[in-house]
């Protein structure tokens, strides 16, 4: 039951990051550079400055694999890289103009993801879902409930 269990959670991982990909590559990025834009465009809506070394422990990627991640998205316009008020020596990572469109559309993406993962799936049933994927993570993080 267990490993039925984990094999369809895995085949949904699966399904949804094909998903993303498959919208990200329409607008010339890799799935990587898409997730570092989510990840700015998230900390901005909570009003949080992000700087290179942010990223690189979040995604737990090297200096190297994040100064090309950003090289590349700065270069294709998504990014700039801006002296820290607070500190000089840091560069803090904004999105541009560009990039926010980019994820305002994404948001109407994930609205037609969120329309075929949940259809013919009642709001009580996608409730208990989540609720229950809470406690799977929760069991794998060893938190109690």
């Amino acid at each position: 039951m267990s490993k039925d269990i984990i094999f369809y959670i895995r085949l949904v991982h699966f399904a949804l990051e094909r998903e993303k990909n498959i919208y990200f590559e329409s607008q010339n990025l890799t799935s990587s550079q898409g997730d570092i834009l989510l990840f700015l465009g998230g900390a901005r809506w909570h009003n949080k400055e992000v700087n290179q070394k942010d990223i690189e422990q979040h995604f737990r990627l090297s200096n190297p694999t994040v100064t090309g991640l950003l090289n590349r998205l700065e270069e294709k316009g998504f990014v700039e890289r801006k002296k820290s008020q607070v500190d000089g020596r840091n560069k803090n990572i904004y999105l541009t103009d560009h990039s926010l469109s980019i994820l305002d559309q994404f948001k109407d993406h994930n609205h037609v993801i969120d329309q075929k993962l949940f259809y013919n799936i009642d709001k009580s049933e996608q409730k208990m879902m989540l609720e229950y994927l809470k406690k799977l993570l929760a069991n794998l993080n060893n938190e109690p409930r």
